[in-house]
């Protein structure tokens, strides 16, 4: 570590909202006071996650016994996701999470790209347990894959990436986005995912969901979807349910209301052609990203099949004593999981709360939009942010409470995300609120990220440096008593005469300084 210390000294200039410049802060800003609040599962919660837990245990421990835990890293990361997810909201585990990447093309699209791999790629992608995004680190069930190089990233990562946005603000407009692992170029609209080359490529291993799936898709025939044809069977479910979408026609969109259904006329005698089956809700998440109607309908059906958790509970609770404390505070709430955004929306919606939303699936229009909205209008109230998308980059300074609903591997990326609201030009005390599960895999992921950040710290250590750099009292006393033991076992010992005695100090004397 010292060696490290020494060699970062050397070619590191760091500095931090603590640096001093003449006895002076660099910057001068409200300090920031993070604060871990436990909530309990409720009695449906700890059933399924002590059970998904044993079951994860089972799995990692026979991978332990058969030594392929390298083997399977991808598994081990997804068996964790799955954890993490519990944590959260039961309903995530169904995996309702959209590839940003992939959503502007149609399913068609996706398998014909996959079926353009080589089978060179083919084959090492059929080898391949699992799945480890290059970029987060992050274990990924269904990674974006690059054409024709096979490469992989997890979605929100490829959606960074090729986000022309930050190749603009990087100073260089004319830059193409490559492939983290062989470089090679990348087109955003040549890539496919993992569940399409399975269609493609590994047809016996999927699932009956996702056979029926495929045959939805099959009899459908049309990537739109007859919005009113669910309405009347949710309507008695939804009194008293508003989104807050404002549709105009300078938006572009039309009105939910006006969305016709589509009527089919059957071909030939006999009878007209079976309606096509009820669309999932991971599928009405994907149109939702189309426009405004579509999103109001997959929150409709979100709405029914909706059900609280520990966290959200808690989440609303903190909402409600900010707005309570002052109603002028603005809070930003992070998490990695989009589909945890999706539910905390309706009870949002539910109360009436303004609030705007940015991840990567949205379009860079729509995110430089929200931005604005927040920053500017006073009644924009609350902010929805991935963690991957949204982390870096922001100038959200008009909030100053920061709600984070799950814990990242990496403490820093937390840290920046933080780091929107706790920045120059914040006229209040910024409040983080990081709202945990004892007795989880959270607990155990707080525990990684503070040796992380005792290991950092003590690499990036200033004062460190200044130890480095200069003998300690130790350090000195340790050689000065070394030599005195030295001299008097030399001047007693009969065996060397005096010349040699001396040579044979300064050699040790000189011997203590290198090491």
């Amino acid at each position: 570590m010292k060696k490290l210390q020494v060699l970062l000294k050397a070619i590191l200039l760091r500095r931090t909202k603590d640096s001093l410049i003449d006895g002076r802060p660099i910057i001068t800003i409200p300090p920031k006071h993070v604060e871990k609040q436990h909530v309990i599962f409720s009695e449906d919660e700890e059933t399924l996650y002590r059970g998904l837990e044993t079951k994860s245990q089972i799995t990692f421990n026979r991978y332990l016994r058969q030594g392929t835990v390298g083997r399977n890293y991808g598994n081990v990361l997804v068996l964790l996701l799955r954890l993490r997810q519990a944590c959260c909201h039961p309903h995530l585990i169904n995996d309702l999470s959209v590839d940003a990447a992939t959503q502007d093309l149609s399913e068609d699209a996706m398998m014909a790209l996959a079926s353009q791999l080589s089978e060179d790629v083919v084959a090492r992608l059929k080898e391949q347990e699992g799945f480890e995004c290059p970029i987060c680190y992050d274990g990924v069930e269904n990674p974006t894959i690059f054409i024709p190089c096979g490469h992989n990233t997890c979605g929100e990562c490829f959606a960074k990436i090729t986000d022309p946005s930050r190749a603009i603000a990087a100073g260089d407009e004319s830059s193409t986005p490559k492939c983290p692992q062989c470089r090679e170029k990348v087109e955003p609209k040549k890539v496919t995912n993992y569940k399409h080359f399975r269609k493609v490529h590994m047809p016996e291993k999927l699932s009956d969901e996702e056979r029926k799936e495929m045959e939805a898709v099959s009899n459908d025939g049309s990537d739109t979807d007859d919005y009113d044809s669910e309405d009347s069977e949710e309507d008695e479910t939804l009194n008293g349910f508003i989104v807050p979408d404002e549709l105009s026609d300078s938006d572009g969109f039309e009105p939910a209301q006006d969305v016709k259904p589509k009527i089919k006329k059957s071909k030939g005698k006999g009878k007209g052609k079976e309606k096509a089956p009820k669309k999932t809700l991971a599928q009405l998440k994907k149109e939702s990203l189309r426009n405004r109607a579509a999103k109001t309908h997959y929150l409709r059906r979100l709405q029914r099949n909706w059900q609280t958790s520990a966290k959200i509970e808690k989440t609303m609770q903190i909402l409600h004593e900010i707005q309570e404390n002052d109603p002028t505070e603005k809070t930003i709430i992070f998490s990695q999981f989009t589909s945890l955004l999706d539910l905390l929306e309706v009870p949002l919606s539910n109360e009436k709360w303004s609030y705007e939303r940015y991840d990567g699936s949205m379009k860079a229009n729509d995110r430089a939009d929200a931005v604005s909205d927040f920053m500017e209008k006073a009644e924009c109230k609350v902010m929805l942010i991935s963690l991957k998308a949204g982390n870096a980059g922001l100038n959200l300074n008009k909030a100053s409470q920061v709600i984070i609903l799950d814990p990242f591997w990496n403490p820093f990326v937390e840290d920046q995300a933080i780091d929107r609201a706790h920045r120059i030009m914040q006229q209040r005390r910024v409040y983080v609120h990081r709202i945990l599960i004892e007795n989880t895999v959270e607990d155990r992921i707080i525990a990684l990220q503070e040796k992380k950040r005792e290991l950092i710290s003590t690499a990036l250590d200033e004062n460190a440096g200044r130890s480095i750099s200069r003998l300690g009292e130790r350090e000195l006393a340790y050689l000065f008593v070394s030599y005195s033991n030295c001299l008097r076992q030399c001047i007693t010992s009969d065996k060397l005469n005096t010349g040699r005695q001396e040579q044979l100090l300064i050699a040790q004397h000189q011997d203590a300084w290198v090491y």
